[in-house]
């Protein structure tokens, strides 16, 4: 399993925007074949910043789907940074019992 995490910075008044904007890209790719959770979304906090999380398969699940989103990504000119990490995980469990 891959966990893709990070962060985006964009102006406050045109967090809400952008997220609206990246509503369908999400919807799409959560239909995708090997990814179990994509979201961006506000952070509760800072209100310039967006988090970033990601959930895959395997690396092949996502290979696949960074090259078709760096062909039909929309353009995010609104953001002044962003910051994204892979994890790659060995196992997982519950966090109580």
């Amino acid at each position: 399993m891959l966990i893709v995490a990070g962060t985006g910075y964009v102006d406050p008044e045109r967090r809400g925007a952008l997220l609206e904007s990246l509503a369908p890209v999400l919807r799409h790719v959560r239909t995708t074949p090997g990814c179990l959770d994509y979201v961006v979304a506000a952070d509760p906090i800072e209100p310039d910043r967006v988090n970033i999380y990601e959930r895959w398969e395997s690396e092949a699940h996502l290979t696949t789907h960074l090259a078709g989103i760096t062909q039909s990504a929309p353009a995010v000119p609104d953001v002044r940074s962003v910051e994204v990490v892979r994890y790659e995980i060995s196992g997982s469990r519950p966090l109580r019992g």
